[in-house]
């Protein structure tokens, strides 16, 4: 008897695997089983406005710190190579923003990338950290530069990597509406879609593991996240009409971000030359998303600025390659106290 329940279970993880992988229709993970599976010891949760934020701290308080800002569809455990790298020496926070990861959607109103860098500047105030080196990956890039305009008190250093504005989010969002419904990016998001996004963001292919993907899918599926960037591009289109972001937000078929022609022009108030404070920009060589001469683009236009490429690496350098990403970064910070 014990051997046949054994049997059924084990046809059942089967199905539900196959189903993540192949299904068209992915229904929502509740939260508290994703917790448990992506949380640990140094996870912990705070209330900051009408979101609760998941954060993980490591390092001693007493030396330099971090905050480490991830990007679209991605969280915080996207810096895990650099906490295994950096903690010895730093102190590094590194939080779910609003919409993505175990944090989830906001409980009143909708997601916009002014209310995310509104919250990441009150999340610093409620840990009551000051002066940090703030590091962003793609979305999360832009929203640190932003806001090292808005908090200058908060931000003594920036590094940019492979750091979106949002153009590409404004693009990415006209894509996944393409078919004039949000169903598609809303719920049929298969394991397959999201491997072959990952590995069009990736420059090595290899590095793609089932974990990784298996992570990224999970985090996808918790209530709230996929409607997301939905919300924040869609509202960023409305606050910059009359041609400013109409051009980012044309529809267009389905296809991978690598389709897209992202350009560094900046469709919304902030103006990236104002960047008074020391900045690294990190890039991908193979980066098909925002490629090099996007990036060079904005470094350009930033009067302290020291740009490094990456060869062989794609739109994630700090999870892709982890070991390199985190010695310049901290060669960067040291030398510039």
């Amino acid at each position: 008897m014990l051997g046949l329940i054994q049997a059924f279970e084990a046809a059942g993880a089967v199905a539900e695997e196959t189903y993540s992988e192949f299904g068209l229709f992915q229904p929502d993970k509740p939260s508290s089983r994703l917790e448990r599976l992506y949380t640990d010891d140094s996870s912990a949760f705070v209330e900051v406005g009408d979101s609760r934020i998941h954060y993980r701290e490591s390092g001693d308080p007493s030396d330099p710190t971090m905050v480490l800002l991830h990007g679209t569809y991605s969280s915080l455990h996207t810096w895990d190579g650099w906490a295994g790298e950096l903690s010895d020496s730093y102190h590094l926070v590194r939080l779910d923003m609003p919409g993505f990861g175990l944090t989830g959607p906001r409980r009143r109103g909708e997601l916009s990338l002014e209310y995310l860098i509104e919250t990441v500047g009150e999340f610093c105030d409620d840990r009551g950290l000051s002066a940090v080196t703030l590091v962003g990956n793609s979305l999360g890039g832009g929203i640190a530069w932003r806001l090292s305009l808005d908090r200058p008190d908060l931000v003594s250093r920036l590094i940019l990597i492979d750091a979106g504005g949002a153009t590409l989010l404004a693009r990415l969002a006209g894509n996944l509406m393409s078919l004039g419904t949000d169903f598609v990016p809303r719920y049929a998001t298969p394991r397959l879609l999201i491997r072959l996004v990952i590995r069009d963001a990736y420059g090595n292919e290899s590095k793609v593991t089932p974990e990784l993907v298996r992570r990224y899918h999970d985090l996808l599926l918790r209530p709230g996240n996929r409607r997301s960037v939905l919300e924040i591009a869609r509202n960023y289109a409305a606050d910059h009409p009359g041609g400013k972001a109409d051009d980012a937000y044309g529809y267009r078929f389905p296809s991978l971000p690598s389709s897209y022609s992202p350009s560094p022009r900046i469709l919304d108030d902030y103006d990236i030359e104002a960047v008074s404070v020391p900045t690294l920009f990190q890039w991908g060589s193979e980066d098909e998303w925002l490629p090099v001469s996007f990036g060079k683009g904005l470094a350009a236009r930033v009067p302290d600025s020291h740009f490094i490429t990456y060869d062989g690496v794609g739109h994630v350098p700090m999870e892709e390659t982890p070991v390199p990403t985190a010695r310049d970064a901290d060669r960067f910070v040291r030398e510039r106290p």
